[in-house]
């Protein structure tokens, strides 16, 4: 059976945690997964998890404005709805192989966010 396109996977990835069900979109990454996002980087799936879930808890609602795909990656812009900071605008890259989510590259604004802090170089 072939798998499911990279564009399908991080659909359901992105609608499975931005509804609270850290556990489903867990299935859907790779143990050796790269963050890079403007508030955290980190390699491993613990780790992006952990960060996901935090993030997770603070979501109240997703838009989806786009979202494109080939056999390899997938590129989602979404309006996200946060308790905390209000709508945040979001670009994420994501690539896929096997099935799972290798790389992870979100962007938005981080200055809309109350707890910013500095990006470490």
């Amino acid at each position: 059976m072939a798998q499911p396109a990279p564009l399908d996977i991080a659909t359901a990835f992105t609608k499975a945690w931005t509804s609270h069900d850290v556990e489903k979109a867990a299935s859907y990454v790779a143990d050796d997964v790269v963050f890079d996002g403007p508030m955290q980087q980190s390699t491993g799936k613990e780790p992006y998890l952990k960060g996901l879930t935090k993030l997770s808890e603070d979501v109240t609602g997703v838009r989806m404005i786009a979202a494109f795909g080939d056999d390899h990656q997938a590129l989602l812009m979404y309006d996200l709805m946060t308790k905390s900071s209000g709508a945040l605008s979001c670009a994420k890259h994501l690539t896929v192989s096997d099935g799972k989510i290798h790389s992870d590259k979100l962007t938005f604004d981080s200055k809309k966010l109350g707890s910013a802090k500095p990006r470490a170089n």
